[in-house]
C-alpha cells in the first residue's frame, strides 16, 4: 500500500512538472516567412553585441517591408523598435533569426530606431 502511494505521488509530481513548464512557448530559432509577405521589400538586419548592420535603411513611405533580423550575439537579446514610425518591438533572442512583416507609414523623413535593451545600438530609417 505504501509503495503504491509513493508511485502515485511520483506520477503526480512528474505530470505537474510537465504541465507547468513555465507557460512560455519554445523559441523558434529560424522563423519562416510570414503569410502576406509577397511583394514586400526585404530588409536584412544583423545585431551583434555592439551594433546593428546596416545602421541606415531607405524605405518608400507606405511600403510593405519584410524584416529578416539575425542576432549573432551569443549572450544577449536585442530588439528593434521605432516608436516614431509605428514599428512595434521585434525581439530577437541570441542566435535567432526572426521575420516580421510591417508596413511603413505614409510620412517621409529620417526616423531613429534601435534596440531599447541596449540604447547605444541605434539606426535610422529614411522614409521617402
Amino acid at each position: 500500500m505504501r509503495a503504491a502511494f509513493l508511485v502515485i505521488i511520483l506520477v503526480i509530481i512528474a505530470l505537474s512538472s510537465v504541465a507547468c513548464g513555465g507557460g512560455q512557448a519554445p523559441v523558434v530559432m529560424d522563423e519562416p516567412v510570414p503569410a502576406g509577405a509577397e511583394g514586400a521589400k526585404i530588409v536584412e538586419l544583423t545585431f551583434s553585441s555592439a551594433d546593428i548592420t546596416p545602421d541606415k535603411v531607405s524605405i518608400k513611405a507606405g511600403e510593405k517591408v519584410l524584416f529578416v533580423i539575425k542576432n549573432t550575439d551569443k549572450q544577449d537579446d536585442h530588439n528593434l523598435v521605432g516608436t516614431d514610425i509605428g514599428l512595434k518591438e521585434i525581439l530577437v533572442k541570441p542566435g535567432q533569426t526572426v521575420r516580421r512583416l510591417w508596413t511603413a507609414p505614409a510620412k517621409t523623413g529620417e526616423f531613429p530606431s534601435g534596440c531599447t535593451i541596449h540604447p547605444e545600438i541605434r539606426m535610422k530609417f529614411n522614409l521617402q
